[in-house]
């Protein structure tokens, strides 16, 4: 019996979805015992608290120095860590 050339149909395709606008994530600049410092949200309800300090030997090449992450609003990260 001769074989047939079968041309295999993919299934279709859905729809795409339209994209989702990203979230907007907040940002604050104030001060630590007299140096620069930045708090950010990396997330919606998550907020972390940088200070830049060059001269700590326990910042980062770029002279940062993580002092916390993870508190749930902007207060409650510049409270805990005496960001102003």
């Amino acid at each position: 019996m001769p074989s047939k050339d079968v041309l295999a149909e993919s299934p279709p395709t859905p729809a795409a979805a339209p994209a989702q606008p990203a979230a907007k994530l907040g940002s604050y600049y104030g001060t630590y015992q007299g140096k620069a410092a930045y708090a950010r949200e990396t997330s919606a309800g998550s907020w972390q608290v940088k200070v830049h300090d060059p001269t700590n030997r326990l910042a980062g090449h770029d002279g940062w120095l993580m002092l916390g992450t993870g508190w749930p609003t902007l207060p409650d990260a510049c409270a805990a860590t005496g960001v102003h």
